[in-house]
């Protein structure tokens, strides 16, 4: 007759004295932890004053709307300044952060845009308001500050005529046509 390992012995003991055994979730992730830093994101900027923070005087590449990649400076006033793929135009308009409630009744940070007299490119006069945590996850880059100085201003100093590969790209272009002025 084979004999029963030691330590299955045990753990049938243990198993038996705990009065509950489970089998093990086939779907659960084995070994160590790993990253998450969508959830991390999510849970960082979970409150108003989180999302607030994270967006006041910062320069952001947004490229997953369903126009054209966009460029952005939101400054610590509630002000946004957009430049677009294709546009010399910048667009002025708003932003906040705010709480609400999801569909469970849980509170929910939002970040909200408008563009008061604007319907292009994704751009709406009415406020559009997404989950905080999604919002910062869908930004391709954020830097702090007005690198590309365009706050203020309603025109670039030139077209971008394709969506750049990151904010230093579009920096270093800005950097060479004013230094040539």
């Amino acid at each position: 007759m084979p004999t029963i390992p030691s330590r299955l012995l045990a753990a049938a003991f243990i198993c038996a004295a705990a009065t509950a055994c489970s089998k093990p979730d086939s779907d659960a992730p084995v070994g160590p932890a790993v990253p998450r830093p969508a959830l991390d994101l999510a849970i960082a900027y979970s409150t108003p004053e989180a999302a607030q923070r994270g967006m006041s005087d910062k320069t952001w590449l947004w490229t997953r709307s369903s126009g054209p990649a966009q460029i952005h400076y939101s400054s610590g006033d509630g002000s946004d300044f957009v430049w677009m793929v294709g546009q010399r135009r910048i667009f002025r308009g708003e932003w906040k952060a705010e709480a609400t409630t999801d569909a469970a009744g849980n509170a929910v940070a939002q970040v909200c845009l408008r563009y008061p007299g604007v319907n292009f490119g994704g751009l709406t006069s009415t406020w559009t308001c997404q989950p905080a945590g999604t919002f910062f996850l869908e930004m391709q880059q954020r830097e702090g500050g007005n690198p590309l100085r365009f706050a203020g201003r309603t025109q670039a100093l030139f077209v971008l005529t394709r969506t750049p590969a990151n904010l230093a790209e579009v920096e270093a272009r800005v950097a060479s046509i004013e230094g040539l002025r």
